[in-house]
């Protein structure tokens, strides 16, 4: 790919005559590549990607460069290392998990949008509460007291609104004692946030508008069906939720 070929230009340039060092952005740019070519051919699990001499000559890295590649690589589950005769860098078989948290790792760079996610925290918000409610302790609802008086004092501030808003489903998520849940919700979340800086909302929704005062006690309701374990309002804060938006 062009982008890793200029990359080992300034390598070789900068590193002339020099002791081996490691160029980041080219061990960057080789992960990207060798991942890429995986997918993109669709090497099964076991497939001799080459030796660590042939890949070096494949690619023009130095061998620092190409074994920062291999130690990321290794740490995703993307390529085994086998040594002795035969041996080289070969695809891993990875794990169903290990696949589906890749997945995840490339939402950003497929392009996912804001809208895109926070359409599956909806799909999720039903079983967070719903642990929340069941596993909360009083602490729980201390915090979440805490939380709700902040955001009701900065409601109206666009940047710290939505930064405490975030902040209290975090709070409501971290409850649920099912680990995949609670994982998965938190990196949307993160997500979400991180794609919303500076923004006033964190999705564009004809009509949407995020510091009104019935916003506001929509999430009130969360934490008091959260206190009160009530399923009835549970399942009309969660539409409601849903409806007018976080």
């Amino acid at each position: 790919m062009a982008s890793l070929t200029d990359d080992v230009q300034s390598e070789r340039s900068a590193f002339a005559g020099s002791r081996v060092r490691i160029s980041q952005s080219v061990a960057d740019g080789l992960v990207q590549e060798i991942e890429a070519t995986i997918e993109r051919e669709a090497l099964a699990p076991g497939y001799r990607i080459g030796t660590k001499q042939e890949l070096c000559e494949r690619y023009g890295v130095a061998s620092a460069t190409l074994g920062e590649a291999m130690r990321v690589l290794r740490a995703r589950g993307v390529i085994e290392v086998r040594p002795g005769p035969g041996g080289g860098l070969f695809v891993a078989d990875q794990s169903p998990l290990i696949r589906l948290a890749h997945s995840v790792l490339k939402l950003r760079q497929d392009g996912a949008t804001v809208n895109e996610i926070v359409a599956v925290l909806d799909a999720l918000d039903e079983a967070v509460l719903r642990d929340a409610a069941e596993h909360r302790t009083e602490q729980d609802l201390i915090d979440l007291d805490a939380l709700i008086a902040e955001l009701a004092e900065v409601w109206g501030d666009p940047v710290a609104g939505l930064h405490c808003n975030w902040r209290l489903h975090r709070r409501i998520a971290q409850i649920s004692p099912n680990a995949v849940l609670r994982t998965f919700y938190l990196n949307l979340v993160d997500y979400i946030e991180a794609e919303s800086v500076g923004e006033s909302s964190t999705f564009d929704v004809m009509g949407f508008h995020p510091d009104t005062d019935e916003r506001l006690q929509i999430h009130r309701d969360l934490v008091e069906a959260i206190r009160t374990r009530d399923e009835t309002l549970q399942r009309d804060a969660i539409v409601r939720h849903r409806t007018l938006g976080r």
